[in-house]
């Protein structure tokens, strides 16, 4: 990945505005595939893939997770962040990437330049590095519906998360999110603004035997835990023409305490 720009403890890649590294006094924060594919054209497997401007198969649009992931960005870097756009069939997409003392913050807006609406979701697709998946807490969406796309069952999640197999979860609300770690003796807390669900997702073992971009045994190796905006029924949010819509996700990571 020789074309990766860096700037303090960040890194990222023009391919796609994907921020591949971010390392903090408590270690990196994101989990990289040994075997992704990488440059124009493919989806880098871990950081922070962009997702615009729709989720997976949502509206049921091609390619998975949109275009943004995939294409060209122009990227200008300075001593404390970058910053990242480009232009897409009226869609204009800004990516701002800023150091934090104690991890990254990400802003992702979208402004409608074309002269008729837009249907759009966004989201961040963060691969969080943990010790492994079914070790560590995830507290924050006690009381939140989520709709389950693995059982496809609705239900109202009670206490902290417990991740086990294949997880694939839309939790109807944007909150702050805790993974407690105790094998890398951190906490990690992900604050979203501008959101309105938050996806938990891991493939599990059987299903990442299959992923190509998935080194073996690396499933173990991170957790999804996504701020998006999906809009009402995960069917997008309308902007009109010269509409601008905005999320962005603050990342921090603290010791644990004894």
């Amino acid at each position: 990945m020789d074309d990766l720009l860096a700037t303090g403890r960040l890194k990222l890649s023009p391919a796609g505005a994907h921020l591949t590294s971010t390392d903090t006094d408590h270690g990196e924060l994101f989990y990289l595939s040994s075997t992704t594919k990488h440059g124009e054209g493919n989806a880098l497997r871990g950081g922070v893939p962009v997702i615009a401007p729709w989720f997976a198969d949502l509206l049921d649009l091609t390619p998975r997770h949109g275009w943004a992931r995939t294409s060209p960005w122009r990227v200008t870097v300075d001593k404390v962040g970058l910053e990242a756009s480009m232009v897409e069939g009226g869609m204009a997409l800004r990516l701002t990437v800023a150091e934090l003392s104690d991890g990254v913050r990400l802003e992702l807006t979208v402004s409608n330049e074309s002269d008729t609406a837009k249907t759009v979701q966004l989201a961040f697709h963060p691969y969080f590095l943990v010790t492994h998946p079914g070790k560590v807490e995830v507290g924050g969406l006690d009381g939140v519906q989520v709709l389950d796309r693995v059982s496809e069952k609705e239900a109202t999640q009670e206490g902290d998360l417990e991740i086990e197999g294949e997880y694939d979860r839309i939790f109807l609300d944007s909150v702050p999110v805790t993974i407690t770690d105790p094998g890398k003796k951190r906490v990690i807390t992900i604050r979203p603004d501008g959101a309105d669900s938050t996806v938990v997702w891991n493939p599990g073992r059987d299903l990442a035997a299959d992923m190509a971009d998935i080194g073996t045994g690396e499933w173990a190796d991170f957790l999804c835990v996504e701020p998006a905006l999906l809009g009402e029924d995960q069917q997008g949010v309308e902007i009109a023409d010269g509409e601008t819509r905005r999320i962005s996700m603050e990342v921090t990571v603290a010791p644990l305490a004894d």
